[in-house]
Order: structure tokens, then C-alpha cells, then sequence
């Protein structure tokens, strides 16, 4: 019997660390990913506008991207936050007992290069407020 319940606490030990990156520390979403930290499920929508000031051109002013994310946390209705790289606009949303916020966006825009919507990258940390 011993044995039996050591495996048992072994597989949720396994369980616990499988449901996403723990909670303070950066993780990277792709666009259609989501990860649930903490019971709360967030998705990678999209980046519905880049204007970033591609590299090694001037511009002026730093341009902004908008990255749109589905939260989740049951009961409570889903929300859809949008997120920007630029400080000038919200760069995190608290839903629930958590703030998300993006910490960064890749890849950077390059003069004359398109970015494939598939090719961006979300780093996001999530807190509890």
C-alpha cells in the first residue's frame, strides 16, 4: 500500500508542474496557443496591428504593436484583452485575482520584411494583484 500511494503523490507532483508555468515567471505563447496557470486559461489571439519602427530605420516615433488574448477562469466570463508593447497604451489587464502583462513581442520588424501572423511570440508574466 505504501508504494501504491507514493506513486499517487508522484503523478500529482507531475500534474501540478504540467499545468502551465508557474505564476512570476515569463513564458512565450505563439498565436491559436493558450497555457492555464493556475486555473486561469489564457490564449494568444493574434497581433492585430505592428507598427513598430522596424530595425535600423528612423522613425518618429517607436510605433506599437497590439496583441489580442482570450482569459478564462470559471465561472466568470471570458475577456479580451488587448495588450501593446508600447508604454503609451495598456501593456497589462488585470482579470480576477491576475494581472497579465506582455513583456515582449517577437520577432522585431525589419525594413522590408512581412511578418507571417504564425511567427509572432508572446512573453507574458502573470501575477496575482
Amino acid at each position: 500500500m505504501m508504494i501504491s500511494r507514493s506513486f499517487a503523490l508522484a503523478i500529482l507532483v507531475v500534474a501540478a508542474q504540467a499545468g502551465g508555468p508557474p505564476i512570476g515567471r515569463p513564458f512565450e505563447l505563439a498565436p491559436g496557443e493558450t497555457v492555464t496557470i493556475e486555473a486561469l486559461r489564457i490564449g494568444f489571439d493574434g497581433v492585430g496591428e505592428d507598427s513598430r519602427c522596424p530595425a535600423g530605420t528612423q522613425c518618429a516615433w517607436a510605433g506599437d504593436a497590439a496583441a489580442a488574448f482570450t482569459l478564462e477562469r470559471a465561472p466568470a466570463a471570458a475577456e479580451h484583452p488587448t495588450l501593446h508593447t508600447n508604454g503609451r497604451f495598456a501593456r497589462q489587464t488585470e482579470y480576477e485575482t491576475f494581472v497579465v502583462r506582455l513583456e515582449d513581442l517577437k520577432p522585431y520588424p525589419k525594413d522590408g520584411v512581412t511578418i507571417a501572423p504564425g511567427d509572432y511570440r508572446a512573453t507574458l508574466v502573470v501575477t496575482r494583484r
